[in-house]
């Protein structure tokens, strides 16, 4: 299946840049976004796909899919301990119909896959490579 991967870096003259194979997203200045809520934005952005894609192969009679994800903080350690996520629909669907798109495409979902099965962490620490120093 492959890896995906995203990079973040911090220097004292350019500040932080974040990036993904698909471009730089702006993080942590006036206007930028925040890491918790882009892992929320990863399941709803996730979810929503899905969905949208169940509508369309199936040619459901839905014209609009809004999905949030919510997370609750705790401490000790600080983390998201607890995301809530709604799905609004507008569209024909009884309420079995939707409960069976959700249920589907939120097993589909890699994000919430991932966070529903808890995934193994490895950090590892290596030194930058700096540019030789002009003495």
């Amino acid at each position: 299946m492959g890896t995906h991967y995203a990079t973040c870096s911090w220097t004292s003259t350019s500040g932080y840049q974040a990036q993904t194979p698909y471009g730089e997203i702006k993080m942590f200045e006036e206007g930028g976004h925040r890491a918790v809520e882009l892992m929320l934005l990863a399941a709803a952005s996730c979810l929503d796909f899905y969905l949208a894609e169940y509508v369309r192969e199936r040619k459901l009679p839905v014209s609009q899919l809004h999905v949030t994800c919510e997370g609750e903080i705790s401490q000790h350690p600080e983390r998201v301990s607890a995301i809530r996520t709604t799905v609004k629909i507008n569209g024909e669907l009884s309420d079995q119909e939707a409960k069976k798109m959700v249920s589907m495409c939120e097993r589909a979902c890699k994000v919430m896959n991932t966070f529903k099965h808890q995934p193994q962490l490895h950090v590892t620490i290596e030194p930058l490579a700096t540019a030789p120093s002009n003495k």
